[in-house]
């Protein structure tokens, strides 16, 4: 093979490769101080079964997270607002959040998350989920 048609051979290979851009819009945001973090997760909302992650400054109303380079395919989003800024969702004594937070398809109102119910299909090029923390 040629030089210049190895080149459009592995230039195609590249180019082929998936990846989507996921944008998580989080509504409901209450107050300018601190982070909201987001957690993609494939297999249950256990943080280790995340394999993408975000967060970002809070601001009231909306915050916007984008995940570049996400492998297409299905996943359910956990939101939450660290309110007080220490880098996890605060739990009261029986274990319910003391913090702001939501899920994708806004389950999880009224009891556990069901992580079937709130799994989104990513694609590409780019997927948008509004999650309303509460």
């Amino acid at each position: 093979m040629r030089p210049v048609g190895l080149a459009v051979v592995l230039f195609l290979s590249v180019s082929s490769t998936q990846a989507a851009t996921l944008t998580i819009r989080a509504q409901g945001v209450q107050a300018d101080r601190n982070m909201v973090y987001a957690g993609i997760c494939d297999t249950s909302f256990d943080e280790a079964t995340c394999p993408y992650k975000d967060r970002g400054q809070a601001t009231a109303g909306t915050v916007e997270l984008r995940i570049r380079n996400v492998k297409p395919g299905t996943y359910a989003i956990a939101v939450f607002h660290d309110v007080n800024g220490n880098g996890k969702l605060d739990r009261s004594f029986i274990g319910l959040p003391n913090e702001p937070y939501g899920f994708s398809n806004d389950v999880g109102r009224r009891g556990p998350p069901n992580f079937e119910a709130a799994r989104i299909l990513v694609k590409e090029p780019t997927t948008t989920v509004v999650i309303p923390i509460r």
